[in-house]
C-alpha cells in the first residue's frame, strides 16, 4: 500500500453526533465541502443522497463533471470519488447511510428489499417543483427522526430512506432498476457484484467467482451476459480499470506503482490490459485529464 493512495471515508470517521453506530447520518452540505473540496481525495465506504437547495457549481463524481443546480438530486454509490468545485452561494443536505442500515428493516414486498442493487441508478436527477417539494418533506421528516433520537427511531428512519430512495429511483425511469424480480438469478447476480467489488484486485477469471458462488463459469457468463450485455470477464475487467482511472486521476503513483496495486506483476501486463477495456494506454489517459484541468 502507498501513503498517496486514495483513502476510504467512513460515517464514523465524520465523528458526528446520531450516526446511529456509524450507519447513517443527515448532514448540511457544509461538512461535505469541507471534505469533498481542495485537496482532499476520498472514496466512500457508505451511499450518500445529496439534495442541491440552491447555488452552482461543479460535483464530480468519479471522472465524470456534472453542473449543481437548484433541484437537483445527486446519488453516489460506494466507492467512488467525489469532489465539489467552483461553488457559487451553494447550499443543500444530505444523507449518508450503509448498506447495513438500508437493508435493516425488509418490508413484506421483496422489490424493496432488493433495491439495495444500486449499481445501475444514475448519478443525477431533475425533480420537477412539485416533486421537489415532496422530495423536501421526506428529507424533513427523517431529520425530525434523527433529531428525536427515540426508542424505533433507526427503524423509521430507515422507512423513511426507503421511500425516498424509490422516489428517486422511479424517477429514473430505469424499467430494469424499477421491475426489480425475485429470482435465484438475481441473487447469484447481487453476489457477483459483491465480490468483484472485494476481490478484482486479485481475482481477475470468471472461473474464480464462479467458483466462490459454486456455480460454472458458462452459468456464471450467461446471466451477466443477459443482465448487463457483456461478458462476465469484461464486467470485472471495468471494474479494474475504473479503479485504475480514480488512481490515475487521483494519486501520483507511477503507472507500474498501479499496475503493481492492482495485482499486475509488470507495467506491460497492466497497460496492454488498461488500454484493452479504455482504448488507450493509461499514461495517455493520463496526460488527456491533465491537459483538460490545465486549461481551466
Amino acid at each position: 500500500m502507498y501513503d498517496n493512495q486514495i483513502k476510504s471515508l467512513s460515517i464514523n470517521a465524520l465523528k458526528k453526533p446520531f450516526t446511529f453506530d456509524g450507519d447513517f447520518l443527515h448532514t448540511t452540505v457544509n461538512d461535505l465541502i469541507c471534505l469533498f473540496s481542495g485537496e482532499n481525495t476520498l472514496k466512500t465506504k457508505f451511499y450518500t443522497l445529496l439534495l442541491v437547495h440552491k447555488g452552482s457549481g461543479t460535483f464530480t463524481i468519479d471522472n465524470y463533471s456534472y453542473d449543481i443546480v437548484k433541484g437537483r438530486v445527486f446519488f453516489v454509490n460506494y466507492n467512488q470519488i467525489c469532489q465539489l468545485s467552483d461553488l457559487k452561494e451553494f447550499s443543500g443536505e444530505a444523507v449518508l447511510f450503509t448498506q447495513s442500515f438500508y437493508n435493516l428493516i425488509y418490508t413484506g414486498n421483496r422489490k424493496i428489499k432488493d433495491d439495495t442493487a444500486f449499481n445501475q441508478i444514475a448519478s443525477y436527477i431533475d425533480f420537477n417543483k412539485n416533486e421537489n417539494a415532496d422530495f423536501l418533506l421526506s428529507f424533513a421528516d427523517i431529520k425530525k427522526e434523527v433529531l428525536k433520537s427515540e426508542v424505533l427511531s433507526k427503524e423509521i428512519i430507515c422507512l423513511l430512506l426507503k421511500v425516498s430512495m424509490l422516489k428517486y429511483i422511479r424517477k429514473t425511469k430505469n424499467i430494469n432498476t424499477i421491475n426489480l424480480k425475485t429470482s435465484r438469478k438475481n441473487s447469484y447476480l447481487e453476489n457477483f457484484g459483491k465480490l468483484v467489488n472485494l476481490y478484482f484486485k486479485e481475482l481477475k477469471r470468471t472461473s474464480d467467482y464462479a467458483e466462490k458462488m459454486h456455480i460454472s463459469a458458462n452459468y456464471l457468463n450467461a446471466l451477466v451476459k443477459e443482465k448487463f450485455e457483456i461478458s462476465a470477464e469484461t464486467y470485472i475487467q471495468n471494474r479494474v480499470v475504473l479503479q485504475a482511472e480514480r488512481l490515475l486521476l487521483n494519486t501520483d503513483l507511477s503507472v507500474a506503482e498501479i499496475g503493481y496495486e492492482l495485482g499486475f506483476s509488470d507495467k506491460s501486463h497492466f497497460g496492454k490490459y488498461f488500454k484493452k477495456i479504455a482504448s488507450e494506454s493509461p499514461n495517455n489517459f493520463r496526460k488527456k485529464f491533465q491537459s483538460t484541468n490545465n486549461n481551466f
